[in-house]
């Protein structure tokens, strides 16, 4: 595209949820708003709506959520809201996004580019019939890159490879007396193990073999303590977990919090998940000092190194399991694992 003006940047997406993808599309919005180009991002409301309120770019709701498949409000919507307002490049960030882009481009024609934040989806009949991966697709891992080429059968050069990066100014470790003060505000005594996960309570992230974890390792790890910050779908279920375990001393649910306090607090972030695309919350945690245990999903190696960084696992929750009751046993390695893990990310992965 050869254009001597700012571009105007339509985002799709599918509703304003809580996670890294809404966080994700308000930090790039933001930032390509203050090189001087116009952001509009259209979505379905969800519980992040007031975090893309009076922000530095225009919002439109869209039933893309609520309706499924149906677009034809959607399909209104924008050209009520856009009729006037030619659209340079529509970027999207889910395969029913890429859909209605494609039937909204129609009429504008801009080029679409998709963003993959998850890989290694189904790609299977129904849904391959409903698969698109727009124009040109952006990967944020090395892993997600060889997957939509080879699987998402993606040419080569329509598949751009740039990786997520940090706020390192706001991430960064936490010295002794900041992270002392992190523990307290949390309830958590100074020698507690602590294992944080931050994330959407939901699938694919597997948060609830953290529950067993925390239950079978009572003996080996009696001062583990699992601290999970989140909301979704699966928060009454880890509940009655906890409740029916009594697990109270062991397992805490912050619900939906600044995650910075927990990365100062803890030794260590596990993140058990079946599927990432990059994972922002390991890449945050490390470039605060902490180190992680993560299955091997997308992501994990531009951030792990094995034993240095950190530590990965295949997706299977006994082997995580197992790896998380070794991982643990010893904070001193942890700390020195997590010194690692902050030059890494602070060396490659900033902004």
């Amino acid at each position: 595209m050869q254009t001597d003006r700012p571009l105007r940047i339509l985002h799709l997406s599918l509703a304003t949820d809580a996670g890294g993808l809404s966080r994700y599309i308000i930090d790039l919005s933001n930032a390509m708003a203050a090189e001087g180009h116009e952001i509009i991002v259209a979505a379905d409301r969800g519980e992040w709506q007031p975090r893309f309120d009076n922000q530095k770019f225009r919002f439109i709701q869209i039933p893309l959520k609520s309706e499924l498949w149906l677009f034809r409000k959607c399909l209104k919507s924008l050209r009520d809201e856009l009729k006037n307002t030619p659209v340079d490049v529509i970027h999207t960030h889910y395969r029913r996004a890429t859909m209605l882009a494609r039937k909204f481009s129609k009429l504008q024609r801009p080029p679409i580019l998709y963003t993959l934040h998850l890989s290694h989806i189904s790609l299977r009949f129904p849904r391959n019939l409903f698969t698109d991966f727009g124009d040109h697709t952006h990967i944020a891992s090395e892993d997600a890159r060889d997957w939509v080429i080879n699987e998402g059968k993606q040419k080569p050069d329509r598949v751009t490879y740039i990786p997520h990066g940090v706020d390192t100014d706001r991430f960064k470790p936490a010295d002794l007396t900041v992270k002392a003060q992190a523990r307290r505000s949390l309830q958590l005594e100074d020698d507690d193990v602590v294992a944080a996960f931050v994330g959407r309570l939901d699938v694919p992230k597997n948060e609830e073999w953290l529950i067993d974890l925390a239950a079978v390792s009572k003996a080996q790890l009696p001062k583990l303590r699992i601290v999970l910050a989140g909301d979704g779908p699966h928060m009454p279920m880890l509940r009655d977990r906890i409740d029916s375990e009594n697990l109270h001393d062991r397992v805490r649910l912050l619900g939906e919090v600044d995650p910075l306090p927990l990365y100062h607090a803890a030794d260590a972030l596990l993140l058990p998940s079946a599927r990432e695309g990059f994972s922002l919350v390991c890449a945050e945690a490390m470039a605060c000092g902490v180190t992680a245990l993560r299955t091997r999903t997308s992501g994990t190696s531009e951030l792990i190194i094995e034993n240095t960084t950190g530590r990965s696992t295949p997706i299977e929750k006994d082997a995580f399991i197992a790896a998380a009751m070794d991982f643990l046993a010893d904070r001193n390695k942890l700390a020195r694992m997590g010194a690692a893990a902050t030059d890494r990310v602070r060396g490659k992965f900033g902004f």
